[in-house]
């Protein structure tokens, strides 16, 4: 560890923003931003999610508000882990094309209306698309996400690489959490 590296290590944990360390020195020296576009909203923010080799706070804000549960307008402060691995997949794929947000935060109200919904749909057995009820979704800690252009096997194969939580393949898009590794769904 050279200098730059502890400083840098005692300023982000001086202010309580310690960036994971799967995220690397050279990552958060680059000017490219973290590209987000909400689905249901159509908003796109190019975000500046780290400054001077700690976390940007504004952008986290803003963050926060890509991920809300836009059927609630509900915000709240998600996982920057979570932020961070979104941050190094879509550096690794594409520094231009978003992660496109299909589903982040959700209430525990949205949560339930889309299990209901879900097991209406599948006679009421408990399959990969029923919501789990505690899912890390409500605790913002959780992602459904794709980018265009790449298809979700070599999303979800990227995540799982990651190691710092959970990955599901889906048809549509990709699952990430940052509780346990594990790993569900479709094969990655």
């Amino acid at each position: 560890m050279n200098r730059r590296d502890l400083l840098k290590g005692l300023v982000c944990s001086a202010t309580g923003l310690i960036v994971p360390s799967f995220v690397s020195a050279g990552t958060l020296l680059s000017d490219i931003p973290l590209r987000l576009y909400n689905a249901h909203t159509k908003e796109r923010y190019d975000i500046e999610l780290f400054v001077n080799g700690g976390w940007n706070k504004a952008a986290l804000l803003v963050c926060d508000w890509m991920m809300r549960d836009w059927r609630q307008t509900e915000t709240v402060q998600c996982d920057r882990q979570l932020y961070a691995a979104m941050y190094v997949v879509q550096r690794h794929f594409s520094a231009d094309s978003p992660i496109i947000v299909n589903s982040g935060y959700r209430s525990s109200t949205t949560n339930e209306n889309l299990r209901k919904r879900a097991l209406k749909k599948t006679g009421g057995k408990i399959t990969l698309e029923v919501p789990a009820v505690n899912s890390l979704h409500i605790k913002g800690k959780a992602l459904d996400f794709e980018i265009k252009g790449v298809s979700n096997k070599a999303l979800a194969k990227k995540v799982k690489e990651l190691e710092f939580g959970g990955v599901g393949r889906y048809p549509g898009f990709v699952h990430m959490d940052t509780g346990r590794v594990r790993q569900w769904g479709l094969p990655v």
